[in-house]
């Protein structure tokens, strides 16, 4: 069998889609299917050994022209201006992102059908690509894609972002759609990469995979934790900010802290210790706790080592979701951005800390995670004539 896996594209940095194309493409080889990609070389971008990748448009953010886009939107991410907006649903993220845009749109949906022409795929895998899903519906083959609770239409939605795609839509004599997250419906199979304790998708046909990261838990994590782990990512609270208040908040503690960031100065502060990436693995394999962002790899990430976390979500949707999600599961608990500060982080921190119940909580969802099957389940249900 023959698949081909197409990526959503950004030009700003957003790792969750392209990591998760490695692992699918990967995971699909070892297997012995034929793979390819179809991805776009955006900051993104890595390739992957021995799967050939067809181009694919990247998209400019709002559908700048490329020469401002290009200039501009680096220095207000590293800014941080671009992660204070508000975001209220996924269709706001693929406008932000330019993936709405109808000149995007028909450029994309142009160079997704000509790579299926060239490779001659089963099956195209959209990882939250919707130019992959229209370009399949239109070549007629089999579509597979992940899905995922907050991106759905009926979780939230912006009415009128979907003028664009409808635009396309008719020129390709395809039905219209009363929104862009509309056409994740139209998928033959649809894997969510999550349990259903965290993502309840009340729709038919939903396979859910767990975590597609495999993890071995070393001995370490049933013996004496010792490290916090600290990732903030593009959230809403400053990198300086973050070193200031975490710093403050475990100075003294006897706790090891780590915090990955590459916008702060490599090196060590007392207990505090900073570098531009980590090996988490190993980390949180020794961690009590986890303060992060919400996004969706750095959650499971906790989870599946059993690691209880704190969540300051932003104004991203998302983010905001997972955050909540996991304090009703008991794994966690939810921190404002505007309550960033050290008196309130360490009061959380230390409630959590003495709370066997949400290490227990932690490690039975990442239990939970990893039993799904991951990149295996996905596989089986892979079949065009399963």
């Amino acid at each position: 069998m023959k698949i081909m896996i197409v990526p959503m594209a950004a030009l700003a940095e957003t790792h969750g889609p392209v990591s998760r194309c490695r692992t699918l493409a990967l995971g699909f080889s070892d297997a012995g299917y034929e793979t390819a990609t179809c991805m776009a070389e955006d900051v993104n971008y890595k390739t992957i050994e021995g799967v050939p990748n067809y181009y694919l448009d990247v998209p400019m953010p709002l559908g700048l022209p490329r020469t401002i886009a290009t200039k501009t939107f680096p220095v207000a991410q590293k800014l941080g201006i671009t992660s204070r907006k508000t975001v209220k649903s996924f269709d706001q993220v693929l406008q932000l992102t330019g993936n709405l845009d109808y000149g995007y749109l028909k450029k994309s949906v142009s160079s997704i059908r000509k790579a299926i022409n060239e490779y001659r795929p089963d099956a195209v895998y959209s990882e939250f690509n919707i130019s992959a899903i229209i370009a399949a519906k239109k070549e007629g083959i089999p579509l597979y894609l992940t899905v995922s609770y907050p991106t759905q239409h009926e979780y939230a939605h912006e009415k009128g972002l979907e003028r664009e795609v409808n635009r396309l839509l008719e020129e390709l004599q395809i039905p219209r759609v009363d929104s862009a997250l509309r056409l994740f419906d139209w998928a033959d199979k649809r894997f969510c990469m999550s349990i259903r304790e965290l993502e309840p998708i009340d729709k038919p046909g939903i396979v859910y995979c767990g975590a597609l990261k495999t993890v071995n838990l070393s001995s370490a994590s049933s013996g004496k934790r010792n490290k916090i782990a600290v990732y903030m990512g593009n959230g809403t609270v400053s990198a300086k900010d973050v070193l200031r208040v975490i710093r403050s908040a475990f100075a003294g503690s006897g706790y090891e802290v780590y915090i990955a960031s590459s916008y702060l100065k490599e090196g060590r502060i007392d207990n505090i210790n900073v570098a531009p990436r980590w090996d988490f693995n190993s980390i949180l394999d020794e961690a009590v706790l986890f303060i992060n962002h919400g996004g969706q790899n750095s959650m499971v990430d906790g989870l599946l080592h059993g690691v209880p976390q704190i969540i300051v979500p932003g104004k991203v949707f998302e983010r905001r979701y997972n955050a909540r999600c996991l304090a009703d599961n008991n794994a966690g608990a939810v921190v404002d951005h505007q309550k960033f500060r050290a008196d309130h982080i360490s009061e959380v921190a230390y409630r959590i800390l003495n709370s066997p119940e949400m290490a227990d909580s932690s490690a039975m969802l990442g239990k939970k995670l990893r039993q799904a099957g991951g990149i295996n389940t996905i596989i089986r249900n892979c079949n065009p004539k399963a």
